[in-house]
């Protein structure tokens, strides 16, 4: 019998996750029954509802982000939850959104004799590496190496973070990119005139655009800096976090630099297509830094707009290997300027832009889809021939 029942994990809401959404739509469109358990941290009660054809039931229990050690108990209380939820659901396949609900979906699936999947949005325990103690992110690698090797498959969004799991001993081991759709980024010309003007963008100046949490590890002001003393350039940056108070004052004593503070989602990809480049910053010394597949790049692609980047992660790989992009040192306005430099140059930006679209046509949403559906498709074959070896 074909896997048809599937429940997915995750330590958020999982209904405004765009990850999960994505996945869990998709299989919902192929005949999967799926059923997403989420946990609300800030709702009075449990909810249960429908959204394009996928179930999210949405798990009521106190907590905040960045509890930091003390995070545990909670997520056990999350943990004792779901479980009582599956075994009343008894899935075919239970799918682990980050390695936080892996170790749950990993019992489970031992009881319900399921098949597992680990979907790895980032590496955990180096996102983990400066929030919590280094003898608890020493205990998540510990516990992903027992963990991966015991999954039926590992999906997750980048290349090198699928190589990482495969030595680690993942049998099957996948990527499913954040990648978009370019139908989303495409607004009528109009549109586009429009917005730069809402976003005080003269005519002939090129802008470049991030909107995304502003966390400390952002590189942003080595950016704004430079664009600062350069009227040929404008910045367009969206967002809160930590840094939202110096880009604000960037904001307010130059020109050409607009700061759009909190940005509602829907909104992004009208920002990105009305821009001209997408910059993407991070702290290279961040142990996450060496997997970075971020949204910014894909968002960019989608929209056929060139990125502005550093030499590191997947990101790095790929703009050098497309070619779909600018990579300077972002450690300093003086770098930035040169990388900022190469666009100005006739005929630049519009090759980046050719070369942007046809990435899109390798990192589209719906190429993402056919990967997913495939695995699957394994998993459930698998599922069967195991079932006839037990008959």
């Amino acid at each position: 019998m074909a896997i048809t029942n599937v429940c997915m994990l995750v330590t958020n809401r999982g209904v405004d996750d765009p990850r999960v959404c994505m996945e869990a739509e998709a299989l919902a469109c192929r005949d999967y029954k799926v059923t997403v358990i989420g946990w609300d941290r800030d709702a009075d009660k449990d909810t249960d509802i429908c959204q394009n054809g996928v179930r999210f039931l949405r798990l009521k229990l106190r907590s905040t982000h960045g509890r930091g050690i003390t995070q545990p108990i909670y997520l056990a209380g999350f943990w004792l939850r779901a479980l009582s939820v599956i075994r009343r659901l008894r899935p075919d396949v239970i799918h682990c959104h980050d390695l936080d609900t892996l170790p749950v979906g990993l019992f489970s699936a031992g009881r319900l004799r399921a098949r597992l999947i680990f979907d790895a949005h980032e590496n955990y325990p180096d996102m983990m590496a400066g929030h919590l103690p280094s003898f608890a992110v020493s205990g998540l690698r510990r516990l992903e190496r027992r963990l991966v090797p015991r999954c039926d498959l590992v999906i997750t969004v980048g290349n090198r973070l699928a190589e990482h799991y495969r030595k680690m001993g993942a049998g099957k081991a996948v990527v499913v990119g954040n990648w978009k759709d370019p139908a989303d980024f495409k607004f009528p010309p109009d549109t586009i005139s429009r917005t730069r003007r809402e976003l005080g963008l003269p005519d002939g100046v090129i802008a470049i655009c991030f909107v995304a949490n502003l966390g400390p590890e952002r590189r942003l002001e080595p950016l704004l800096a430079a664009v600062a003393d350069d009227k040929r350039f404008a910045c367009v940056i969206g967002g809160d976090g930590p840094q939202a108070e110096m880009v604000r004052h960037y904001a307010d004593t130059s020109d050409n630099i607009a700061y759009l503070g909190r940005v509602d989602p829907e909104r992004v990809p009208l920002i990105t297509a009305a821009c001209d480049v997408v910059y993407y910053g991070f702290d290279q010394s961040n142990p996450n830094a060496q997997w970075s597949a971020p949204n910014k790049l894909y968002e960019a692609i989608a929209a056929g707009k060139p990125v502005l980047t550093g030499d590191f992660g997947e990101i790095g790989q790929t703009v050098r290997e497309s070619g779909c992009g600018v990579i300077g040192d972002m450690n300093a306005p003086a770098g930035l300027t040169d990388a900022l430099n190469h666009f100005i140059k006739p005929g630049v930006l519009t090759e980046l832009e050719r070369r942007a679209v046809q990435a899109g046509r390798v990192y589209s949403r719906k190429q993402a889809i056919v990967i997913l559906l495939n695995a699957y498709n394994s998993v459930a074959k698998s599922a069967q021939c195991k079932q006839r070896k037990n008959a």
